[in-house]
């Protein structure tokens, strides 16, 4: 469950434009991992304390959808291969 604040950041990521989203993304987003599903690429970022998935149609090489990640749950399809890096890391 996310608390006040980051519903606060969520809230205010989504009222912004789509361009403004993107340029949000762009200069403050930190990208975290890539994974791919048919037809997409998704790349998921960390945009001050929010999760956001940027989806690119393979076809167009657009940007087609941001997507703040409301849940823990929603970075499951993320979450072993960020083990497996965090694991390189580590001595």
């Amino acid at each position: 469950m996310q608390s006040d604040r980051n519903q606060n950041r969520a809230a205010h990521f989504q009222e912004l434009t789509y361009q403004g989203q993107l340029d949000t993304v762009w200069r403050q987003g930190k990208s975290l991992q890539i994974r791919r599903i048919p037809g997409y690429w998704i790349h998921l970022y960390a945009v001050d304390a929010l999760f956001v998935e940027m989806w690119i149609c393979q076809r167009q090489y657009d940007v087609m959808l941001l997507r703040v990640l409301d849940s823990i749950d929603e970075l499951e399809p993320y979450l072993h291969t960020i083990q497996l890096s965090l694991q390189e890391l580590l001595p």
